[in-house]
């Protein structure tokens, strides 16, 4: 399969005679890292933890965990509407539940039976404590509702499924029981209630009647849905414009990349040049979910971290550059076509590292990067 939009010449296939760069499963053939992908918990999936994967074999692993090297998450402009309307709670019950399994390994059954003896009205439609029909559109149920119980079926960081994503759509605030780092994952700062232990679900409770009883503080919860999401939730969510095959060709290619330019025949233009006391440093940058890279120039006496980004900015701008989410994101939160930086970070860290752990400590850590990394890379994230 050719993925024609990607920034990547990738083709995925079988071809006699060729050796794969990459191949899903676990793979002794010199030359072809083995590719890892699910979407499962690794607490049901062992596999899926990345240092199981790792000591497995996998060269590649593409999970929901934001630290794979390939992330696969259940979140996208593309799937999820997440920007729709906000409708009037019409149902009496202050919450809804969609839980089939009953047998799940965390405590979202006991937080159901909790908020249920805190004299709160559920109205359940999945098999797990069912008093409604469950035959019913999910989504478009939810929007009636002030609360959605969004329980996974697992605590495990970065897994944050549909469940939560649904709600978002349906303007139905999340009540969550699952990935300890949710948070990460909210519109707004006070965009969810969190259950994250048992002991948690009786004062969840009584935020929940307390917003349900106060329509300023209730409505206050939902503001993102017509003043838009922070940056940090768009710059998540922006990662899915990328198809996750699309972003797996793109870190073979760089990693190809990277053996080619360490080879000793290798040629490529000098990483800085000195006239006098000032050096001149040739780096290169490109945006997330694209393969080529562009050059920028900073002189010895101006490596600072607001000269780095000045210098992202006059590039990409000359280059009438337009945000490869731009076709992908809800027309309402598009921005105009001003550049704005989200993050700048070496090529190689994890999502996870790029979006929340990573900060250069100032100018002279940056300093001191580009000198020890010659012909330094960088990705850009624009909001």
């Amino acid at each position: 399969m050719e993925w024609q939009s990607c920034s990547v010449g990738c083709q995925f296939g079988f071809s006699p005679g060729k050796t794969p760069d990459a191949a899903f499963g676990s793979t002794q053939t010199r030359g072809t890292a083995g590719v890892l992908r699910s979407m499962e918990s690794s607490q049901y999936y062992l596999e899926n933890n990345i240092h199981m994967a790792r000591r497995r074999g996998y060269n590649i692993v593409m999970t929901t965990s934001l630290s794979s090297d390939v992330p696969v998450g259940y979140f996208s402009w593309a799937e999820y509407d997440i920007m729709a309307p906000v409708q009037p709670k019409t149902e009496k019950s202050l919450a809804a539940a969609f839980i089939s399994n009953c047998g799940a390994r965390n405590f979202r059954l006991q937080a159901l039976e909790a908020l249920e003896k805190s004299n709160m009205m559920i109205d359940s439609y999945g098999g797990c404590h069912r008093n409604r029909d469950g035959r019913v559109d999910k989504v478009e149920t939810l929007k009636r509702y002030k609360f959605s119980l969004a329980f996974e079926n697992s605590n495990e960081e970065d897994y944050v499924t549909e469940k939560f994503f649904q709600s978002l759509v349906a303007g139905s605030v999340p009540v969550v029981v699952g990935a300890p780092n949710i948070q990460d994952f909210a519109p707004s700062p006070v965009s969810l209630l969190h259950i994250k232990e048992i002991g948690d679900a009786e004062s969840v409770a009584k935020t929940m009647k307390y917003l349900a009883e106060n329509p300023d503080a209730y409505n206050a919860t939902l503001r993102w849905k017509y003043e838009g999401p922070s940056d940090s939730f768009k710059a998540l969510v922006d990662m899915a414009a990328v198809h996750s095959s699309c972003r797996l060709c793109i870190h073979l290619a760089t990693m190809v990349q990277e053996k080619e330019e360490k080879s000793p025949g290798f040629k490529k233009r000098p990483c800085k040049c000195s006239k006098g006391s000032e050096t001149t440093y040739h780096l290169y940058i490109r945006e997330r979910g694209r393969f080529e890279m562009e050059s920028i120039f900073l002189r010895s006496g101006n490596l600072t971290l607001g000269a780095l980004e000045s210098a992202v900015l006059t590039k990409f701008n000359s280059l009438k550059h337009v945000p490869i989410w731009k076709q992908e994101r809800p027309e309402s939160i598009r921005g105009g076509d001003d550049l704005k930086v989200y993050r700048i970070y070496p090529v190689g860290m994890t999502q996870r590292q790029a979006l929340y752990t990573f900060r250069f400590k100032g100018d002279a850590n940056l300093k001191s990067h580009v000198e020890s990394n010659p012909c330094a890379k960088f990705e850009v994230i624009f909001v």
